[in-house]
């Protein structure tokens, strides 16, 4: 945008006969200043970003909560799969979209060897409203669809400036009361239990997404661990071991 008006401006001074060339410059300059301080405004801005969520988590008055996740599957399955993650990370994405998606599907049913349980961990204050959405849609017995469909069209509501509006069509689009859902992202009345997710994550070590934790190991980020066939086998192996003697 900067360029095309420096072009637009120079352009008429050369047509009306004066200082053509010297207004070329000019613009050209112009153009070099502006990208320079548009580049380290952008820097600084995430740096302040990157510190603005923790110091918004380390000052609610809310504690680290085990509970706060949403869970998914049998509660005596024999393993429990605990998630982080923030729904603008892109290797988030790419794990729910597949991996992370068809895991609960297979193997969350009744009897089945997996509990699954989502702890929003956001990274970025643009990742509040999200986790907020997915909490409010939970309100209503919907979390998990949510869950997936902002994973699926994050493409379409990342660079929104209300994306709020986008959340409450896909409330509508999974059959919630529309008006309540809006209402609830509105008062951000999970807020707490949002916070209580990550200041749990941060307990356990966590810093960045997605972490899983696989009966309450923390799992390496290698393929093995992050691939649908390697936690399908590392899931699998683990309901045939022999039950502990109590």
């Amino acid at each position: 945008m900067a360029k095309k008006n420096a072009r637009g401006a120079g352009g008429r001074k050369a047509a009306a006969g004066g200082g053509g060339g010297r207004g070329f410059y000019f613009a050209i300059a112009a153009v070099v200043v502006v990208g320079l301080v548009a580049i380290l405004m952008a820097r600084d801005s995430e740096e302040k970003t990157a510190t603005s969520v923790l110091s918004v988590a380390e000052t609610t008055a809310v504690e680290a909560d085990p509970a706060a996740g949403t869970a998914i599957g049998p509660m005596e399955a024999p393993v429990v799969i605990m998630e982080f993650a923030d729904f603008l990370c892109p290797h988030c994405r790419n794990f729910n979209a597949m991996t992370g998606r068809l895991l609960r599907q297979n193997h969350t049913g009744p009897g089945g060897p997996l509990r699954w349980v989502s702890y929003e961990f956001p990274l970025w204050p643009e990742s509040v409203l999200p986790a907020l959405a997915v909490r409010c849609a939970e309100e209503q017995g919907k979390y998990w669809e949510m869950h997936d469909l902002l994973f699926a069209r994050v493409d379409s509501w990342r660079d929104e400036s209300s994306p709020a509006r986008k959340f409450a069509g896909y409330a509508r689009d999974l059959g919630l009361d529309g008006r309540s859902f809006e209402t609830c992202l509105d008062e951000q009345r999970y807020i707490g239990e949002l916070m209580a997710s990550r200041k749990y994550g941060e307990q356990l070590g966590v810093s960045g997404t997605p972490t899983l934790f696989f009966n309450g190991r923390r799992l390496e980020a290698a393929s093995e661990n992050y691939s649908y066939e390697g936690l399908e086998r590392q899931i699998l192996a683990a309901a045939d071991e022999p039950a502990e003697p109590e």
